[in-house]
This record gives C-alpha cells, sequence and structure tokens, in this order.
C-alpha cells in the first residue's frame, strides 16, 4: 500500500477559516518581532533611526486594523447592536495616533498597553458572546502577548543610551 495525501478528507470551510487566520496573525507578528531583533542586536539591514520608526507605524496600524475588527463586530453583535460599542471601537485607532506622537520609548510603552488593552476587551467579548467566533480568543491572546512583548523589548531597548 501507500500513502495517498488526497485520501485525507478535506478541510472544512470553518477549518480553513482557522487555519488562515492562524497563518496571517503568526505572519503578522514578523514586523514586531524582527523589529525588535534589529532594534535589540542593532543590527543595520535598515539603517538603526528608520527601525523603530517602522515598527512604530506598523503597530500603529495593526493596533487602528484591530479597532476595525470591533467595528465589524459591532455592527454585527448578535440582539445588541450597541452605538456605544460602536463608539468604543475608534478608541485604538485614536489611541494608536496618541502613542504616534509620543517620543520613544513612551510611544512603544503606549502601544504595548494599548495592544493589551484591546487584547483583554477582544477575550472578555469572545467570552461574553458579544463576539461570537470562540476560536478567536486563543489567537488574540497569542497575538497580543507577541506584540506586547516585542513592543516592551523596544521600549526598554530605546530607552537605554546609544554607545558610540
Amino acid at each position: 500500500m501507500h500513502d495517498d495525501v488526497s485520501a485525507a478528507p478535506p478541510r472544512s470551510r470553518a477549518e480553513q477559516m482557522v487555519r488562515a487566520a492562524w497563518i496571517l496573525g503568526l505572519a503578522g507578528l514578523v514586523p514586531f518581532v524582527v523589529g525588535a531583533w534589529m532594534i535589540v542586536t542593532g543590527s543595520e539591514v535598515i539603517p538603526l533611526p528608520d527601525v523603530p520608526f517602522a515598527v512604530l507605524t506598523y503597530g500603529a496600524l495593526i493596533l487602528s486594523f484591530l479597532g476595525g475588527i470591533r467595528w465589524g463586530a459591532a455592527l454585527n453583535e448578535p440582539g445588541r447592536q450597541s452605538p456605544t460599542t460602536l463608539a468604543q471601537s475608534v478608541i485604538p485607532a485614536l489611541a494608536a495616533w496618541v502613542c504616534a506622537l509620543l517620543p520613544s520609548p513612551w510611544s512603544f510603552v503606549g502601544l504595548a498597553a494599548a495592544f493589551a488593552v484591546q487584547g483583554v476587551w477582544d477575550v472578555a467579548a469572545i467570552r461574553a458572546g458579544r463576539i461570537t467566533t470562540p476560536w478567536f480568543a486563543p489567537l488574540r491572546l497569542a497575538l497580543t502577548v507577541g506584540a506586547v512583548l516585542s513592543l516592551a523589548v523596544i521600549a526598554y531597548a530605546s530607552a537605554q543610551p546609544v554607545a558610540y
């Protein structure tokens, strides 16, 4: 007998969605992790003054994206569609904008705190049934931890005096 790869049952659409979300989400951590690594090691693949700005910009965009997820969830909240939840969904974008205006390392501290708050808010909404995608909670938790740790490392490294 030979193993026929095509003999495996096809994944359901739901399984494909979860798998895609994990792959894309983890890929989305790459700029955080690589940026932190480049800053800590002093890598000059990209000129060092540009790396913190690139990570800060990316972090602000992703935080805004997470607010957009909450906007969409608020529009589709089963039986609740609250204008308050809709209004709260713009807070991540505003927080990202404020963080982008702060000097380093506070910009990274602010982003890390905002990502942590957003992660807690998302997981709480999932557990309360306001977001009806239960597999999203472990994904959000993993991605939040990865982003927050990377931003904390960058905040710490950018607060250190530069040796010449």
